[in-house]
This record gives structure tokens, C-alpha cells and sequence, in this order.
């Protein structure tokens, strides 16, 4: 089964900023968890990789989101996942560095 967690998606709400672009978080609803498209991450043919592999970024049409899941501009597969590793790595220091994970 895959791991999903409540509180690790709803936490885009809270986070300030896009993790890809910087995008300022105004309203609490313009930030998304994306998660990876990656096979080695655990993606399959029809799920999602687990929550704790998500991107806090921009969620609004042709977005940062949109980016990554190539639906918007035209990133070769390596640019996008290059563009979601970068955002995953800020995502997870935020969580910790913000009390959202502990250990």
C-alpha cells in the first residue's frame, strides 16, 4: 500500500513559497503537493508515489505543477524531474526545519 498522509499534503497550504520558483503563497491555495513521476520513487501505471515523495509547488494552470507533469511548457524528461528534485529536497528541509516531520 501507499503511503498517504493528510497532514504531509495539506502542509502546501501553510508552506510560504512555490519550492520550485519561489512563488509567494498568498491566498493558502495556490501551492500543491506534486509527487514524483519517477519509477524508482515508486511510481506505477496507475498510482501515485507515496506522499512523502511531493514537491510543495505552484498549483495554479500552466503553474510549476503543470511543469513537472508535462502538461505545461516543453522540459525534456530530465529537466522535469531535474525541476522536481530540486523542489522535493527544499519540501523535505521545510518539513523538518518547520516541526511538520519529527523524528
Amino acid at each position: 500500500m501507499t503511503f498517504r498522509s493528510k497532514k504531509l499534503r495539506d502542509s502546501a497550504q501553510d508552506c510560504p513559497a512555490c519550492m520550485s520558483c519561489g512563488r509567494e503563497n498568498y491566498d493558502g491555495q495556490q501551492l500543491v503537493l506534486a509527487h514524483s513521476n519517477a519509477l524508482r520513487h515508486g511510481r506505477g501505471a496507475n498510482f501515485k508515489t507515496p506522499d512523502y515523495m511531493g514537491a510543495i509547488v505552484c498549483g495554479a494552470p500552466g503553474a510549476c505543477h503543470d511543469r513537472i507533469d508535462g502538461r505545461a511548457g516543453k522540459l525534456s524528461k530530465d529537466e522535469k524531474l531535474d525541476m522536481w528534485q530540486r523542489a522535493w529536497e527544499k519540501t523535505v528541509a521545510w518539513w523538518f526545519e518547520s516541526g511538520r516531520v519529527k523524528v
